[in-house]
């Protein structure tokens, strides 16, 4: 106690305990490392090393530790070292083709390669940083092709897309400049709406333009795709026994999962969100409130021999935590869940509907929720290819896709020194909080290793 300078006053129990809980987590970091070397996280122990410094230096600020700065600083020195392992960018890199003539090999980039991100609509340069190759590349490779950013828009007439508008204007009222040019993206239209909206919907227009109310957001970072996904029950039309559970990834917005059933039991929400995974991938970690809806998705997370409780695989906490998915549900009720609530209060103003009658309710759950369906699926195509002001005008679309181009590549071998070095530094860190005999870092490596085999 006394290297480490900590007082020995009437706080050495609570001093000890807290030495204690950060040798604990040390340990119960290194055993995850070698238990499960090749799905480790690197997000999960920088998340981890902040707060055993947070740990450390509250306590150093309330007196309960002292002269620990060495300390504080080699964990620093970690999180350095962790935070560059961690930010590494390799991304996509297309293929060499070596043809074994002179000059340097030429990069395999493909005419569906393009096509796809010029549908989706990502700039010349956006395409270039995506794919790691200059300006210049992207608009040669699109020449060989015939392909330009031009070709992307759409030669509809001013009439045809008056009717396409006004008849998603139908489908989806109090659909915003936005909405509707997601949805036009979604379908292949890529055009100027403004006008269009101010012809079909006048109204709607000027009641959004009044309706605009800038808020300053605080900004809410996720690293990459499939890192959070946040999950959650829509309760509008409980009424009427039904019950819409979406899904949404917490780094592009893109809607996983969006269906509304007759139930809210944990085995529906468990069925869509193993469908959203069948089809996207499996989240490191889903976050939700604390329903009894979500315990078997819980536990499929938690259960999970690639995730689990010690990488913090499912995270609970308050709705108003639960931030991508609560903005979504604005958008829900605007756009599709209040036309069914109006609709469905009219006829139980009008007792022609009773919400109490088993028979009328079986009646509107098979009139209602195909149609309701239909309408959530499209909303989700036309908020998947909608503009976000603070991404710069990408798209959930474009986020997901750039995400995945762009997302950082994970430990090639396990065993490597650079990873055993970053789990050693735990121990060299934190061992000496703790650690009573004068044992050097590799005795106690070797006595945990040699404890383990007898």
């Amino acid at each position: 106690f006394q290297q480490q300078g900590i007082s020995s006053s009437e706080d050495d129990l609570r001093s000890h305990q807290l030495m204690h809980y950060l040798y604990t987590q040390c340990q119960r970091l290194s055993d995850n490392f070698e238990a499960n070397a090749s799905q480790f996280d690197l997000d999960f122990l920088e998340q981890r090393y902040k707060e055993m410094y947070n740990i450390l230096l509250r306590a150093q600020q309330t007196g309960v530790f002292n002269n620990i700065d060495d300390i504080l600083h080699s964990i620093q020195r970690v999180l350095c070292l962790v935070g560059e392992k961690n930010n590494h960018t390799g991304g996509f890199r297309p293929p060499l083709i070596v043809s074994g003539g002179r000059g340097r090999p030429s990069l395999d980039i493909s005419e569906d390669q393009l096509k796809f991100l010029l549908e989706y609509n990502f700039t010349v340069r956006e395409i270039g940083e995506l794919l790691g190759v200059s300006y210049g590349t992207v608009r040669r490779r699109m020449a060989e092709s015939n392909l330009s950013v031009r070709m992307s828009y759409s030669n509809i007439s001013d009439e045809d897309l008056q009717k396409l508008v006004q008849n998603f204007i139908m489908e989806c009222p109090d659909s915003g400049i936005k909405t509707v040019l997601g949805y036009l993206n979604s379908v292949g239209i890529r055009s100027s709406v403004m006008e269009t909206m101010r012809v079909v919907d006048p109204v709607g227009t000027i009641c959004h333009g009044l309706g605009i109310n800038v808020i300053h957001r605080r900004v809410y970072s996720v690293s990459s795709p499939l890192s959070l996904w946040h999950i959650d029950g829509n309760h509008k039309l409980i009424r009427w026994i039904i019950v819409i559970h979406g899904g949404i990834d917490g780094y592009s917005r893109k809607i996983m999962f969006l269906t509304a059933s007759n139930n809210n039991r944990a085995s529906t929400v468990l069925k869509a969100f193993i469908t959203a995974m069948q089809k996207f991938g499996l989240p490191i970690r889903v976050r939700s409130d604390k329903g009894g809806e979500n315990v078997e998705v819980a536990c499929y997370m938690l259960q999970h021999p690639e995730r689990g409780a010690e990488r913090r695989s499912f995270i609970t906490g308050r709705s108003v935590h639960n931030q991508r998915i609560e903005r979504m549900w604005r958008d829900v009720w605007c756009v599709v869940t209040v036309n069914y609530r109006y609709a469905l209060q009219y006829l139980a103003d009008t007792a022609d509907l009773n919400p109490d009658n088993e028979v009328h309710l079986a009646c509107i759950h098979f009139v209602m929720l195909p149609r309701l369906n239909r309408h959530l699926e499209l909303f989700s195509v036309a908020w998947d290819r909608h503009s976000l002001s603070i991404e710069q005008g990408r798209s959930p679309q474009q986020l997901w896709i750039r995400g995945q181009l762009l997302a950082n590549p994970s430990i090639p071998d396990p065993s490597c020194e650079q990873v055993w070095i970053l789990i050693l530094h735990v121990f060299n860190v934190l061992l000496p909080l703790n650690f009573i005999k004068n044992h050097s870092l590799n005795e106690m490596m070797i006595f945990r290793r040699f404890k383990k085999k007898n």
